[in-house]
């Protein structure tokens, strides 16, 4: 099986990667982007997912709230994902070999599973999600399942600057 390592050391030996790297505004502009970014998507979704699970905004449907946050949380997740990924490009061998930022991307790809599975089969039936009680229980599930997704991506976000494990 082909180590992935030789392509990640080609990538960190680049010009562009190493400039900014090495730069004194570069990487941290590029990480305070992240953050920020993650700020607002992580705001929007939390707002929406109380609601999904019923304890927030309870005289709001939650297809209002779902229809209004939508737009403004796609448009924090571009540059949230832009700026994540330009970062592991800059320092792709530390990223690699961290554990928790593994953990991190796994659980990326469960929120994002959960995301699609909800889009695909819950939000069809959005019309339904405040009288059907069957229904309201996996709009719960949904909301419930996604808070807690992302709060341990930012969780273990924060961790991979400070991996233990390596």
């Amino acid at each position: 099986m082909p180590s992935i390592v030789p392509t990640l050391e080609w990538l960190e030996g680049l010009a562009w990667t190493t400039a900014i790297r090495e730069s004194v505004w570069g990487y941290p502009i590029i990480l305070t982007a992240h953050v920020a970014s993650i700020v607002a998507f992580a705001g929007l979704i939390i707002v929406m997912d109380l609601r999904l699970f019923g304890v927030a905004f309870p005289d709001v449907p939650r297809t209002q709230i779902q229809r209004r946050l939508f737009p403004w949380q796609m448009a924090a997740f571009v540059p949230s994902t832009a700026t994540g990924l330009l970062l592991c490009c800059i320092d792709p061998l530390r990223y690699y070999g961290n554990v928790i930022f593994r953990v991190k991307l796994v659980l990326l790809a469960l929120a994002g599973l959960n995301a699609l599975v909800f889009h695909l089969k819950t939000y069809p039936m959005a019309g339904q999600w405040d009288d059907d009680p069957r229904l309201r229980g996996t709009v719960r599930l949904g909301g419930g399942l996604s808070l807690l997704l992302w709060s341990a991506i930012i969780v273990s976000g924060r961790l991979t600057a400070t991996n233990w494990f390596n």
